[in-house]
């Protein structure tokens, strides 16, 4: 006699699938058993179990082959394990995906092979196969998951965090250091890692904004974030050469914020009053409440893990690949890329959390609102400028060792008068002032224009070089000096030291022309006779 089963096979039997094979062993003992035509008995026996007249005989041939339970147990639904209904170009379509993504030096997320498997297929007229697939050929290989990294919202004594239906309802912002090391324009040697500021719509999970900055975290990154998200940027795109569509912008209801001090900066609460944001700050020690821009930083970093360069998330994953050596984008080339990224890649791709598709999302959702419309984009970006109060004398004020003045202040404001000054970090060559009457701000420049642009983290180095030479009070003309000598030395160690080509990249655009130029001779030559210009007399 064969046996179709074991002992075993009744250990990890459900009991109701026993119990149906019970009840079929009886009735077809009963059929056995019986007497006259077996047709018209196999008949009424298939109605009584609403199954057909062939599947009543199947178990009949059963029993007499093999009599017992186990031959009788309901046939488990589906495709048998290990049964394979890919065609053998599919199975070979990834099977090359997987030994590509295992080859490469830069580890590629997982979820590159889904997209790289859909790329070829749709290229060879193939049907597409599912991630389910791709996953199961994964765990066949020994790898056992589509997804890096732990989620952060999965612990179970984590809260729910804030769940907003309609866009810019709730905006988060973060920071992080990115994955990669990144190089100067001139030499293309290394510079070290850069920072990104991320504004994200968590209701449909689009990307705003980003800033890419070699300097860390601040209140300055901060607001040019938020006017980068409240503006379209067409002309953003336009001016960088990139042909993509990058359609949400707008002014959020609520920014969710961390604790961080750049978070709490005058500059911001003041811009955000301005323009009716609510600032609202997570709970200390309850990440999960930044969980849905924290989730997207990791896919973004994985994505960055694969780029020529990249330091992976920590030094066991990075081993023995020299991310230094092999790093080859600049900061304008980084930004580039990540731009597609976000606006060609990921607003392009069904989203895992909204099952549907970001960009369409946003559209869809976006036409039913009116959003409020900013008419002066330069102001805008100046009000979430950081900010210092000061005091107008007769000759301007100071701001950071260095004078301002021009002669519209004295007109506007009464000497003594304390006013909020606005400055970029990026360039102090000039400030601003918020006009009275009218809703401008007043461009005011270096009372000495012949003094170079230079930069917030300049003029903090050059206070402390001076500072530790025993100077108590320097003053604006040392401050200068000892930022064009710096400046010198930097650009003849540019090949030698990493730290003096950051400090060359974060200069303002024009720093460099504007230092030779001011370090040979005066644009004004002092020694010949002044040539009087005819006015208007009053």
């Amino acid at each position: 006699m064969q046996e179709h089963g074991s002992a075993a096979d009744l250990v990890f039997l459900k009991e109701r699938a026993l119990e149906r094979a019970r009840r079929r062993e009886d009735m077809v003992k009963f059929l056995d058993e019986g007497t006259g035509p077996l047709g018209p008995r196999v008949q009424r026996l298939a109605e009584i179990c609403r199954v057909s007249g062939r599947t009543v005989r199947r178990w009949l041939y059963r029993h007499r082959e093999s009599p017992g339970v186990t031959t009788l147990v309901p046939d488990r639904r589906g495709p048998r394990l290990g049964l394979r209904r890919l065609s053998a170009a599919q199975e070979n379509t990834i099977t090359d995906v997987i030994e590509a993504w295992t080859r490469r030096q830069e580890r590629l997320p997982i979820a590159w092979i889904v997209e790289e498997c859909a790329r070829r297929c749709k290229t060879a007229a193939l049907p597409v196969p599912s991630r389910n697939t791709i996953a199961g050929r994964l765990r066949d290989r020994g790898i056992s998951s589509l997804k890096d990294g732990k989620d952060i919202t999965s612990s179970v004594s984590a809260r729910p965090s804030p769940r907003p239906t309609k866009p810019l309802e709730l905006v988060q912002i973060d920071h992080t250091l990115v994955d990669i090391m990144v190089v100067d324009e001139i030499e293309r040697e290394s510079m070290g890692r850069p920072w990104v500021t991320i504004a994200f719509d968590v209701a449909t999970r689009v990307v705003l904004a980003f800033i890419l900055s070699l300097n860390p975290p601040s209140a300055a990154a901060v607001g040019l974030a938020l006017a980068m998200a409240g503006l379209p940027k067409d002309r953003w795109l336009k001016d960088r050469g990139l042909k993509v569509r990058w359609a949400p912008y707008g002014l959020p209801m609520t920014l969710h914020l961390d604790n961080g001090a750049e978070f709490h900066s005058v500059a911001l609460k003041r811009g955000c009053e301005r323009y009716g944001i609510r600032l609202d700050y997570r709970p200390p020690g309850r990440p999960h409440y930044g969980g849905h821009i924290e989730r997207y930083l990791g896919t973004l970093m994985r994505r960055i893990h694969g780029l020529a360069g990249t330091t992976m998330s920590n030094p066991a994953q990075r081993g023995k690949y020299a991310s230094e050596a092999k790093a080859s984008m600049t900061m304008a080339e980084l930004e580039k890329w990540m731009a597609l990224e976000i606006a060609g890649r990921y607003h392009q791709q069904v989203h895992r959390g909204l099952h549907a598709i970001p960009a369409q999302v946003w559209d869809r959702t976006i036409k039913h609102r009116r959003r409020p419309v900013i008419t002066n984009p330069a102001r805008f970006v100046i009000d979430f400028l950081p900010a210092e109060v000061r005091r107008i004398t007769k000759n301007g004020f100071q701001l950071g060792l260095i004078r301002y003045w021009d002669p519209l202040l004295n007109q506007m404001f009464p000497i003594g008068t304390r006013v909020l000054v606005r400055y970029d970090p990026r360039d102090l060559s000039k400030v601003y002032v918020p006009s009275t009457g009218v809703a401008e701000y007043l461009d005011v420049p270096y009372a000495d224009l012949r003094r170079p642009p230079i930069t917030r983290a300049e003029l903090e180095r050059a206070r402390s070089i001076l500072t530790e030479k025993g100077e108590r009070h320097p003053t604006e003309d040392q401050i200068f000096a000892v930022t064009a000598a710096q400046r010198r030395i930097e650009d003849t160690s540019r090949q030698k030291t990493r730290r003096a080509r950051r400090n060359t990249e974060r200069r303002p655009p024009i720093a460099n022309k504007v230092s030779k130029s001011a370090g040979s001779k005066s644009a004004v030559d002092y020694s010949r006779p002044v040539i009087p210009y005819k006015g208007e007399e009053w």
